[in-house]
């Protein structure tokens, strides 16, 4: 299992990202506080950390083992409220995408998601729809 996490002081609206993805992903979200990496590192070694770069831009980047494995920038987050059943896991359209994920999280590939996207479901009747990029 991976553990999903923020930057150290998180605005509300990525700290509520980072949570519904962990809830997807069927990962444990930890609140970071003054946590440094390598005592989260401690715990499992597979990371996942949402974090803002600039105004609404975010990013989301994966370690394994203290050493980075794939970094994704998230340019457009659109959160809608979901009609009909909660639909379990990530799902992505990018095959390179599910290939970095893969390993570290529940992630499906479907050809119904675009390419460059990941959408999931998260609580309180939210779906989320990711745009993701290579830095």
């Amino acid at each position: 299992m991976s553990i999903i996490s923020t930057s150290r002081k998180p605005v509300p609206e990525l700290r509520s990202l980072a949570k519904d993805f962990a809830f997807a992903a069927g990962c444990l979200y930890i609140v970071r506080g003054k946590m440094g990496l390598p005592d989260i590192d401690a715990i499992d070694p597979a990371l996942l950390i949402f974090s803002q770069v600039k105004g609404e831009l975010y990013s989301l980047q994966l370690s394994s083992h203290g050493s980075p494995v794939a970094a994704f920038l998230i340019p457009a987050v659109t959160v809608t409220r979901r009609e009909g059943p909660l639909v379990a896991g990530i799902v992505v359209g990018d095959p390179s995408i599910y290939e970095r994920l893969k390993p570290y999280i529940a992630v499906k590939l479907s050809e119904a998601c675009r390419e460059g996207t990941c959408v999931f479901d998260g609580t309180r009747s939210r779906r989320y729809l990711l745009s993701l990029e290579y830095p």
